[in-house]
C-alpha cells in the first residue's frame, strides 16, 4: 500500500546550475559570424535578384529587357533599400554570433571577423559600383559587424556574472 494519501511528495534534490561553458576557438567564432555574415548576405542576394526579376516580369518587360535591368538595379528603389537594411543586420548578426561563440577577447576576434568580411565584402561585390559607394558599404559592414560585437560581448558579460536575488525582491 503507497504511502499516506495526504503526503506531499518527495521532491528532487536541487539542481546544480550547468557548468560554464568553455570559450570557443578564435577561428571557429570567425567563421562562425563569416558564415552568418556573408552567407546570409549571398542568400539574401539571390532572394532579392529574384524578386526583382519577378518584379520586372511583371511589369511585361521582354527578356533582353529584363536581363538589361537586372545589371543596373537602381539604389533608391524600395527593393534595394530594404536588401540593404537586412543586410546590415545580418551583419550585425555576424557579429553577435562571432562574440558568443569567443566568449573571450570578444573585440579583438570581432575586429579580425570585420576586417575578414570588409576584404570580402570588396573583391566579391562593387565591382559595378562607385569605389565611393562600395567603401561606405565596406565601412557600414565593419560598423555593423562591431555593433553585433558589442551585444554579443555584452550578452558573454551578464552570463557570466553570478546571479543574485533580484533587485526589486522584498528583503527577508
Amino acid at each position: 500500500m503507497p504511502a499516506h494519501p495526504f503526503q506531499p511528495p518527495e521532491t528532487d534534490p536541487p539542481r546544480k546550475p550547468p557548468p560554464p561553458v568553455a570559450p570557443g576557438s578564435p577561428l571557429r567564432a570567425v567563421l562562425a559570424g563569416l558564415a552568418v555574415d556573408i552567407g546570409g548576405t549571398a542568400l539574401l542576394s539571390m532572394i532579392v535578384t529574384v524578386l526583382y526579376a519577378l518584379q520586372l516580369h511583371g511589369q511585361g518587360l521582354p527578356e533582353g529587357a529584363i536581363r538589361e535591368a537586372m545589371a543596373h538595379m537602381p539604389h533608391d528603389s524600395a527593393l534595394s533599400v530594404g536588401a540593404t537594411l537586412l543586410g546590415a543586420l545580418l551583419s550585425v548578426a555576424g557579429g553577435y554570433v562571432c562574440a558568443r561563440v569567443a566568449r573571450r577577447d570578444e573585440f579583438r576576434i570581432g575586429l579580425a571577423m570585420a576586417a575578414v568580411s570588409c576584404v570580402a565584402g570588396l573583391l566579391l561585390g562593387g565591382a559595378d559600383e562607385a569605389a565611393d559607394m562600395t567603401a561606405l558599404f565596406a565601412l557600414t559592414g565593419v560598423a555593423c559587424n562591431l555593433l553585433g560585437v558589442k551585444y554579443g560581448a555584452e550578452r558573454n558579460r551578464r552570463a557570466r556574472a553570478p546571479s543574485g536575488p533580484a533587485k526589486d525582491a522584498p528583503t527577508p
